[in-house]
């Protein structure tokens, strides 16, 4: 059956015929309708931490940063729900595009290295990497440096090669951006950095007006967010150091090489896409050259700019005790598919065009056929990313407060996921305010204006925390319990606590 396929595939679409840029066009198009249908079709709530909601309810109010992270990702989802409804389908097109706009940028950094028939094997390796598929769909500050990390790596490439300066202000400006994005960021710009001083034509560079230039274009840009940030004496300082230290020496180690070994499987069906386009005499070798490249450092562009990021973070987190997480290394994966197809060139190895699309479209086939199937696995088991009815509470709480009110509701509080997803799924999408530090987690809500019209407080039936300062607001406890039916199943109900702050109308100030 798969013979027959390949052979369809190749007879009827034949992609190959192309140009190479309308291939790479072709292959982002199909990215992003693939991974839109997965983000909607293998899952039920975003996710169970909550992060793709949270960053919906900080772009309710535009700010210079938010008290766990800096503001891109809050800006890029308030920008996108601005003319995009709110819906699965909608985040499910922002996550997927987001995964293009960074494989974008990895085909301008790939020019820089690569014949054009290259770079669209490169793209198409990076397409493959769960850090820019799978793990990026669910958007939040790391998955936003898999648009931004390929970007500022091109602008500083081609800076450094060709220093003019309109390259130099484009540097700055994606550099910034990435570190709007997270302060991880800053693992990257020191990696570029030390690149740079290791390589003699580019250490020659940094002493340049272009340099100079992109460097104050940086400042500039995040000059806003640097204010805010000093002016804060809890927020992200306060939340990022509490990110490090308390860990022991073999906790520290555990989680650098868990990291660095991350690093190395996340791109293996990426290398088996490898595998079959390349072909020749040569391409046994090759292979061997590609997959063995990270292991092997060299004194040149491709192997600084793709594992230096790795050996940073190994080396900061035995040595200030952070909590890495693998996550964090999304964007890792596109100059490591630079890496691992620079290494295969140089070898002497042909790439089949013919086999690449051959084997991406196999892939993709099985993807989208296997996503629903994940949902369903994941349904029997009563996974609760899957069961939990978080849109159906959502429309409940709104529901009930209209009934007693006649208006839509104005705020929402409680279990930061419970109530951020309320605020993502009810019809009027509620403001939300945080109910543990309004000062710190959201300022710009005006207590007064709560209290003048009303709001929910929703909490998971054990959020003990949640409920004793929901009390505070009000005496009025109710109880919800909704389950979810979706696709065949009926899942049993869950109880959820919601409490009832009414409307009223305060004194006026004279």
């Amino acid at each position: 059956m798969a013979s027959t396929a390949q052979t369809y595939f190749a007879a009827r679409v034949r992609p190959f015929a192309l140009s190479i840029p309308a291939q790479i066009g072709l292959l982002l198009i199909v990215h992003v309708a693939l991974w839109t249908w997965v983000g909607m079709s293998s899952r039920s709530n975003f996710d169970g931490a909550g992060d793709m909601v949270e960053a919906y309810a900080w772009a309710q109010q535009f700010q210079w940063g938010y008290y766990k992270h800096p503001p891109l990702s809050a800006w890029v989802a308030g920008l996108w729900f601005a003319v995009v409804p709110a819906t699965q389908l909608g985040y499910s097109l922002l996550a997927a595009l987001n995964g293009a706009v960074g494989l974008a940028g990895l085909t301008w950094l790939a020019r820089e290295f690569l014949p054009r028939r290259w770079v669209l094997l490169v793209v198409a390796l990076a397409s493959l990497a769960p850090g820019i598929t799978a793990l990026a769909m669910r958007f939040n500050a790391n998955a936003i440096l898999v648009s931004t990390w390929p970007w500022a790596i091109a602008l500083f490439v081609r800076l450094m090669r060709h220093g003019r300066a309109r390259d130099a202000v484009l540097c700055g400006i994606a550099c910034a951006l990435a570190m709007l994005g997270k302060y991880y960021s800053a693992v990257l710009l020191l990696s570029l950095l030390a690149s740079a001083l290791w390589l003699p034509g580019w250490r020659a560079r940094l002493a340049t007006a272009p340099v100079a230039l992109a460097a104050l274009v940086c400042l500039l840009c995040l000059a806003p967010h640097l204010n805010w940030l000093l002016a804060q004496s809890h927020g992200p300082i306060e939340y990022a150091r509490a990110a490090t230290g308390h860990q022991s020496p073999t906790q520290s180690w555990s989680r650098a090489v868990h990291f660095g070994l991350a690093q190395v499987v996340f791109p293996l069906l990426a290398f088996t896409a490898l595998q079959r386009s390349l072909v020749g005499p040569a391409h046994r070798r090759a292979f061997w050259q590609a997959a063995t490249a990270p292991l092997r450092p060299r004194d040149e562009p491709l192997w600084l700019i793709a594992m230096l990021p790795v050996v940073a973070t190994v080396v900061i987190t035995v040595a200030t005790g952070a909590r890495t997480a693998s996550v964090w290394g999304l964007a890792i994966a596109a100059g490591l598919a630079l890496l691992a197809a620079g290494r295969a060139h140089e070898t002497g190895a042909q790439l089949s065009l013919r086999r690449l699309w051959t084997t991406l479209a196999m892939i993709w086939i099985a993807v989208a056929l296997l996503s629903p199937l994940w949902w369903h696995s994941r349904a029997a088991v009563g996974t609760p990313s899957v069961i939990e009815p978080r849109e159906e509470m959502a429309q409940a709480l709104d529901r009930a407060w209209r009934l007693e009110t006649g208006s839509a509701l104005p705020w929402i509080s409680g279990t930061r996921k419970l109530a951020a997803s309320t605020a993502f799924y009810a019809a009027d999408h509620p403001r939300y305010w945080s109910l543990w530090d309004s000062a710190v987690e959201t300022p710009w809500v005006d207590r007064t204006d709560v209290e003048r019209r009303g709001a929910l407080i929703v909490c998971d039936e054990d959020d003990v925390d949640c409920q004793q300062r929901a009390e505070i607001w009000t005496a009025d406890r109710r109880e919800l319990s909704v389950a979810k039916s979706a696709r065949g199943y009926h899942f049993e109900p869950r109880s959820y606590v919601f409490y009832f702050v009414h409307p009223r109308a305060l004194p006026r100030s004279h």
